[in-house]
C-alpha cells in the first residue's frame, strides 16, 4: 500500500515543476495543474520529471485530443512526444468507461449509459424473482444505481 503514496509525491514534484515553468493550466495567475491538457513543452517537463524518478509514460496507451471550435475542425502539424514516441491523435477516447469526443458530445455515451442500466435492472429482477421486495430493493441500489462519472454528462439538447 506504499506505492500509491511514493506516486502521489512523485506527481506532487511534477506538479510543483510544471507550475514554475509557468506552461500547463492556469485560472489568471493560479496554476490549477495539467487538467488532461498538455502541450510539448509540458510534455517535455514531464518527461524529464518521469526520467528521474523512473516513471515510464506509454505512448502507445496515450492520446492526443484537441477540443477545437466547429469552424476550426483539424489540427494541422502537430504532433506530441513522450519518450521520443509520437502519440496518436483521436476524435474520441473512453477514459474511465465514459466516452469524451471532441465535440463534446455526450449522446452515445448517455445512450450507452441508459442501455448498460436497462440491462443491469433486467438482471436483477430475472435472478432475483423469489425475493421478497427488500432484497430486490438492496440488489437495485448495489447494481443498478452507480452514477460513477456522470457529473460529466450535458443534459443540455445540442
Amino acid at each position: 500500500m506504499l506505492s500509491p503514496v511514493l506516486f502521489c509525491i512523485d506527481l506532487d514534484n511534477l506538479l510543483e515543476r510544471l507550475s514554475r515553468s509557468g506552461v500547463g493550466c492556469f485560472i489568471g495567475k493560479t496554476f490549477v495543474g495539467a487538467l488532461a491538457y498538455a502541450d510539448n513543452i509540458v510534455l517535455r517537463i514531464c518527461d524529464v520529471c518521469a526520467a528521474e524518478y523512473c516513471i515510464s509514460v506509454n505512448a502507445n496507451k496515450s492520446k492526443c485530443m484537441a477540443i477545437l471550435p466547429t469552424r476550426r475542425r483539424s489540427v494541422q502539424n502537430c504532433e506530441f512526444v513522450v519518450e521520443g514516441k509520437s502519440m496518436e491523435f483521436v476524435s474520441s477516447y473512453s477514459h474511465l468507461g465514459h466516452l469524451t469526443t471532441d465535440r463534446l458530445d455526450d449522446r452515445y455515451d448517455l445512450s450507452q449509459r441508459r442501455n448498460d442500466f436497462v440491462g443491469q435492472v433486467n438482471n436483477v429482477l430475472c435472478y432475483s424473482q423469489k425475493q421478497c421486495s427488500d432484497v430486490k430493493y438492496k440488489l437495485f441500489q448495489a447494481y443498478c444505481t452507480s452514477l460513477y462519472g456522470c457529473e460529466l454528462w450535458n443534459f443540455v439538447e445540442q
